[in-house]
């Protein structure tokens, strides 16, 4: 197995954003659960979760860093030591009192730089990585910077990287936030949340008006980084004066997440300016509205304008009830670029436009297993199209592939892409009985747990005496091969005609 510090520099592209195919599948990803995407569980964990480190568990490796920093024989036993608890754990949860035990532990400083840098770069499972990066923020940046700037660009990383680049001498601040500007223009997904946060309230006209334009999208939810782009990048101020295209685009973007119900920051609540930028930003589309974003960004902020802002949400309703949209969204449904038909469809679920016919030529012509896209064909249908659109799915969708028989599997990644797809068929197929039987019985046979459950509930929503001919007997056989004692005694009950957990 390669290290992961090895891994990931192999896949830096000469230019671009994130790593190159192959780059987010670490080399320990086999010995992991495949749940989380890059960074996802750390990210969760630092802002959803918290809680109290287990204080054996922060016992257990402040020792073992202890024992492999000191001085003596058998150093290759302890280091393998300390690797082996550290791999174990979930040092994100851990590593603020592991320092602090490990600052005030008398350590040899030379000692424990060795040793941090060693298990920073030629570690190859994720855990014992992240504690190497942690421990090399006790140390200036400038002695491993560039090692830092590796490790950072992958966003399971990117967070203590960050950390760790800002851990310099006081003289050399600017050159900290400038390592992490660089690295945050390089990652997208919780890196880039990471980074921006640590530049929240900067004071470089660069950095700010990046943040502004551009720094606050992420692949994860923007409204993270919304409103550090509004008050770190001056967003009131900025639409205050004549804003070119680009950063009119970035400000409805900023507003929308802000406006977000139940996002997961405070919002516009939180932004003290946030009427004035509203108000300013409805003035520029009072006059330069005439694009499908930019509908969509006054309808996002409508709501939450029509309730605290009662003569905005007015300006909010005047700029949508304009005759241009309607037309617009219509051309654009045909649209060959992904982002443009999605943005054409909100739209015209806002108009109360039809898109159903739109959806299927483009599952016909274009990619069968966008799962999204049959959710939002079977939800539009009704009665008159979901025969059409459930035929469609039986004809596009492999379902040999699928039913393959029941396992454990989770159903996660690029290789169950037809599992998610009939996920999303499945969901309200229980309000049409007896239709889409070859879907039902796939769901009966397919690896993925959820697939399965689903096909129960269907069955159970139909009703006994709405099962056409062969689904008694397929569900019988379901129950003789089901692995699964929760998913087989919900078999058995739907058999039974009892009600289904």
């Amino acid at each position: 197995m390669t290290t992961i510090f090895e891994h990931v520099r192999a896949h830096i592209p000469e230019k671009g954003i994130g790593l190159s195919n192959g780059g987010e599948t670490l080399p320990d990803d086999a010995e992991t659960d495949g749940m989380w995407a890059p960074g996802a569980h750390d990210g969760v964990l630092t802002h959803h979760w918290g809680g109290d480190a287990d204080p054996d568990e922060v016992q257990r490796l402040t020792a073992a860093l202890v024992e492999a920093a000191a001085d003596g024989a058998d150093e290759e036993e302890r280091y393998q030591a300390l690797y082996a608890v550290a791999q174990k754990t979930t040092v994100v949860s851990l590593v603020d009192k592991v320092l602090t035990g490990v600052r005030s532990s008398g350590v040899d400083p030379e000692r424990c730089h060795r040793l941090a840098h060693r298990l920073a770069t030629q570690g190859r499972h994720r855990e014992p990585v992240k504690l190497g990066i942690a421990l090399l923020g006790l140390f200036d940046a400038r002695l491993h910077r560039d090692e830092l700037m590796v490790l950072g660009r992958h966003d399971e990383f990117t967070l203590f990287a960050a950390v760790a680049l800002k851990c310099r001498g006081d003289d050399d601040e600017p050159g900290a936030e400038s390592d992490l500007w660089e690295l945050g223009r390089k990652v997208h997904g919780w890196g880039r949340v990471h980074i921006v946060e640590r530049l929240d309230g900067t004071s470089d006209p660069r950095i700010r008006e990046w943040i502004l334009r551009e720094g606050f999208r992420n692949g994860v939810m923007d409204s993270y980084l919304a409103g550090i782009a509004a008050e770190t990048g001056g967003l009131a101020d900025a639409l205050s004066d004549a804003p070119d295209d680009e950063l009119l685009n970035a400000a409805g973007d900023i507003l929308s997440a802000l406006c977000e119900e139940g996002g997961p920051v405070a919002g516009m609540p939180a932004y003290a300016d946030g009427e004035r930028a509203t108000a300013l930003f409805l003035d520029h589309m009072s006059t330069r509205a005439g694009e499908l974003r930019h509908f969509l960004a006054v309808e996002d902020v409508r709501a939450y304008a029509e309730r605290e802002w009662p003569p905005l949400g007015a300006r909010c309703a005047e700029i949508m009830d304009r005759p241009l949209w309607a037309d617009l969204a219509r051309r654009s449904l045909a649209s060959p670029d992904k982002e443009e038909f999605h943005r054409a469809s909100r739209v015209c679920g806002a108009l109360g436009i039809p898109t159903l016919r739109a959806r299927l030529d483009r599952l016909r012509t274009g990619d069968p297993l966008d799962s999204s896209a049959w959710f939002r064909a079977a939800g539009e249908a009704g009665p008159d199209g979901i025969d059409e659109v459930l035929a469609l799915a039986v004809e596009l969708l492999p379902l040999d592939e699928i039913a393959t028989g029941p396992a454990d599997e989770m159903g996660l990644g690029p290789g169950f892409r037809p599992h998610g797809c009939l996920d999303m068929l499945l969901q309200d197929l229980g309000k049409w009985p007896g239709r889409g039987v070859p879907l039902v019985l796939a769901g009966l046979a397919s690896p993925v747990v959820r697939n399965r459950n689903l096909a129960v509930r269907v069955l159970h929503e139909w009703g006994l005496d709405a099962w056409p001919d062969g689904i008694e007997a397929a569900v019988n056989e379901a129950i003789d091969r089901e692995p699964d004692d929760a998913v087989r005694e919900r078999l058995r009950a739907v058999l039974d005609g009892r009600p289904v957990d």
